[in-house]
Formats: C-alpha cells, sequence, structure tokens
C-alpha cells in the first residue's frame, strides 16, 4: 500500500461515514461536526474537555469552541466545573442529547458492519492488530514530532 492509495481509504472511509449519517443529522437537524462531538462525548466517558475534542477528533479549537456553545445553547450539552480543576470545563451529554446518542451508535454499528463485511473472522482479528499497531505506531510519531519542535513552514 502506497501514500496515495491510505489517504484515499481515508477519504473514502470519511465519506461513506458522512453519507451513512446525513439521515440521523436531518432528523435531528443537527450538523456533522455537533453529531461528531456529541458522539465522541458519549463514546468516550474519560474525555471530556473542549481540548481532548480538538485534539482527538482534529477539530480546530474554536470551530470546538463555537459548536460546543451552540449544542449548549439547544439543551444537547452542558459545561460542569472540574473538581480540583477549575480552569477545565466538563462537558455533559443531557437528555435531550440520549436519543441522538442512541440512534448514533446503532448507525455506528451498522458502519462498521457494511465497512468490514466479506472479511472473514482471521482477517477481522489480522486487521484488528494492523490497526492496534499502526495506530500505536501514530502515536508515537505525534509525540516526537511535538519533542521536537512541531511544523515547519515550506
Amino acid at each position: 500500500m502506497n501514500m496515495s492509495s491510505l489517504l484515499m481509504l481515508i477519504k473514502s472511509v470519511d465519506k461513506a461515514y458522512k453519507l451513512m449519517c446525513e439521515p440521523l443529522l436531518q432528523k435531528f437537524s443537527i450538523s456533522q461536526t455537533s453529531f461528531d462531538i456529541i458522539m465522541f462525548l458519549a463514546n468516550n466517558p474519560e474525555l471530556y474537555t473542549a481540548k481532548e475534542i480538538s485534539e482527538k477528533r482534529n477539530i480546530k479549537p474554536n470551530v470546538v469552541s463555537l459548536y460546543i456553545q451552540k449544542l449548549a445553547e439547544n439543551g444537547f450539552i452542558e459545561r460542569h466545573e472540574v473538581e480540583n480543576d477549575r480552569r477545565k470545563i466538563r462537558l455533559v451529554c443531557t437528555q435531550k442529547s440520549v436519543p441522538v446518542i442512541e440512534k448514533g451508535r446503532e448507525m455506528q454499528r451498522e458502519f462498521v458492519r457494511e465497512l468490514m463485511r466479506n472479511l472473514t473472522e482471521e482477517d477481522l482479528e489480522i486487521f484488528k492488530n494492523c490497526f492496534r499497531v499502526m495506530t500505536d505506531n501514530a502515536e508515537k510519531m505525534c509525540k516526537e514530532e511535538k519533542n521536537m519542535g512541531g511544523e515547519t513552514d515550506v
């Protein structure tokens, strides 16, 4: 697999996921970014700050802040101070977000089923191992880059 193929795969998976999200976005009258933030908070309860959403979902901090504000105004999330660290704000999904989360999780399970269709159990085990190793490698590369001073302008 060359770099171009890998990038095309990532783009195709992202496009297919967004297409599968579309009916839910219309049903709940929310944007893709709002949906992504709600689902991130629901699926990753240990990651609950705007900074974590920005870093893990690769959404610019100012965009995350804007959508958090909209979600809070529309009653989908609440902000709570973090005990012992008042600088941090815990973002919490509200009761209003429960139907979005339930339908979102159903859709995500269906998406994974469709993506993995026609793979054998052996293929899936190999894929899971490869995915874990590649994730670990990518995270190490990001840490190394961060430790070396970040990006360069070319």
